[in-house]
């Protein structure tokens, strides 16, 4: 694979250049041209994701030390959500900053190095954040963050841990995301935003892992889509993978959106090959509310040409599957993750066979935190804990 881009949407090619990532035909983010060939190698030997399928990779050489132990996450059965045992969850939340971010920042930083380039950042509302300043830490670049004003306190802290120089900035987020790549090529800083087409080729490993641990490719994956960037990077992956002859077929991809931002999602429903800015409603779910996406027309074309499916669902569902999958099945993430449950359960009679779900965030990152006031009890002191068992518990 070289370091080649090309427009999936209009054709055009172009080199690769660090904050010179979209097409200036169509203005869609460049994609690395695959040029796998049937049967390329994956090793089954190597400590990290990254050594296990660096043939599939745009780097000159894996370098293992870099790493923070990112991919190579479960694959669950949730057997109690679904008795079919045809449910199952890709935990992305249990990469090393909780998300699966991890993925594409270990090789933003391998190739930031490659390139000669000594500062890396990004403009994000919470987990790119925090991933790109750890791995920027762990590879002894400078990191830079520009983060929405507003920006939660944990969302803060678990970036500014790692030192970086943290920007928040007022105004309009999609004009935020489009100055850093000015400010990039003047101060000599790779911004490796969310469509960036190296971070996609981390997130496409999630599609390799998938389908060794399942031995198949599934029949559904379900996905949170925000900007399209993690949504194309997993296609990307599941079709290198059929042309390199592991899998038969693409599985059908469904992407899910917040109801109260849903441009993409809107576009698909109407039957539309482009996405339009919308003016969003209020909704939980921040990191995948963006009124503008930036491979928006991308997402739709990935989706038209393999028959995936895009559609939204409720802040209300989004939570109620959030407390099941936490209470039945043992996992606390966002509310922007269970959005991938609640579009299972809305869409399970219209496709069925095996699912995945994309957990893609731990729910202690979440800028929406649920209540548990009304599910503690108060006891005054340890004498008293024996009159709590027979006065309360011993009636459950």
């Amino acid at each position: 694979m070289d370091d080649r881009l090309k427009c999936l949407v209009c054709g055009l090619e172009f080199s690769f250049v660090p904050n010179q990532i979209f097409c200036h035909g169509c203005g869609q983010p460049g994609l690395f041209q695959s040029s796998v060939v049937n049967n390329a190698g994956i090793k089954s030997t190597g400590t990290t994701a990254l050594e296990r399928f660096a043939s599939f990779l745009p780097l000159g050489q894996v370098r293992p030390e870099l790493s923070l132990g990112e991919g190579q996450t479960p694959l669950l059965a949730l057997n109690k959500l679904d008795s079919s045992g045809c449910l199952l969850a890709k935990l992305e939340s249990s990469n090393p900053t909780l998300s699966f971010k991890d993925r594409g920042s270990a090789l933003v930083v391998q190739k930031a190095l490659e390139l000669g380039w000594s500062a890396v950042g990004t403009v994000s509302t919470g987990n790119m954040a925090s991933s790109t300043a750890a791995y920027a830490a762990r590879a002894g670049l400078k990191c830079i963050l520009l983060v929405k004003k507003g920006t939660s306190a944990a969302a803060l802290l678990s970036s500014a841990i790692f030192h970086p120089l943290i920007l928040e900035v007022g105004g309009d987020y999609g004009q935020l995301f489009r100055e850093s790549y000015g400010l990039g090529q003047e101060f000599g800083i790779y911004f490796a935003n969310s469509v960036d087409p190296v971070r996609l080729e981390g997130y496409k490993l999630t599609a390799f892992e998938l389908c060794l641990q399942l031995g198949r490719a599934p029949d559904y994956v379900y996905v949170p889509v925000s900007s399209g960037g993690h949504f194309v990077g997993l296609y990307k992956g599941f079709i290198e993978l059929g042309q390199a002859g592991y899998i038969e077929k693409v599985p059908v991809m469904v992407g899910v959106q917040a109801a109260g931002c849903a441009p993409i999602a809107s576009a698909f429903e109407a039957g539309q090959n482009s996405v339009s800015q919308i003016q969003p409603s209020e909704t939980i779910a921040h990191s995948i509310a963006n009124p503008d996406p930036p491979a928006g027309n991308l997402v739709l074309k990935m989706v038209n040409d393999y028959d995936g499916f895009l559609t939204s669902v409720t802040d209300e569902d989004m939570l109620l599957a959030q407390k099941q999958l936490a209470r039945d099945e043992g996992l606390f993430v966002q509310p922007e993750s269970a959005s991938a449950l609640a579009a299972y359960f809305k869409l399970r009679h219209r496709f069925v066979g095996t699912s995945v779900l994309v957990l893609t965030g731990q729910g202690l990152k979440a800028s929406h935190q649920p209540g548990i006031d009304n599910l503690t009890y108060q006891v005054s002191g340890v004498g008293e804990l024996k009159e709590f068992f027979r006065s309360v518990y011993s009636q459950k």
